[in-house]
């Protein structure tokens, strides 16, 4: 009985180890209503954006690029959540921006919101004047504009 009880607590532990006392397993995200992002040295992290690829709704980034002596980009991803397969575009999605911080101090991360496939890179809409997004919130399905989300990263 004795085996049973430590192989438990044994098995208890771990989980709890594993699981950093409740926390996600994943890096830190953070959205488009998030601007201001403080880190610390060594922690992994995300730009979450909504997004729809399949509709033309994309993101990218932005020069100038982030200080990589501050963070470093590690990556994009994205994923399509729910909707009809038979409909194209009618499930919500997502794309991330992965970086670690590397090293204390600050520079910003430049985002380019692209509708209705009004872009298909950053390159190509940075010769042309683009309004800089000032508002706090997510773009909606409404919005029709390119624009640039600048985030302030902070690592601590």
């Amino acid at each position: 009985m004795r085996d049973i009880v430590r192989a438990a607590a044994a098995s208890a532990t771990a989980l709890v180890t594993l699981s950093g006392c409740g926390g996600s397993t994943g890096p830190t995200a953070f959205g488009p209503g998030e601007r201001s992002v403080s880190v610390d040295k060594g922690d992994t992290f995300t730009l979450e954006v909504p997004a729809s690829p399949t509709l033309g709704q994309n993101w990218y980034l932005a020069s100038p690029r982030p200080d990589k002596a501050v963070v470093t980009y590690q990556g994009r991803r994205e994923e399509e959540d729910g909707g009809d397969e038979d409909l194209i575009g009618s499930g919500d999605g997502a794309q991330f921006f992965d970086f670690e911080a590397r090293a204390a101090g600050r520079t910003t991360v430049k985002l380019l919101f692209c509708p209705h496939g009004l872009c298909g890179s950053a390159a190509e809409v940075s010769a042309s004047p683009v309004p800089t997004a000032t508002v706090t919130a997510a773009p909606t399905k409404s919005d029709d504009e390119v624009a640039y989300y600048v985030y302030t990263i902070t690592v601590r």
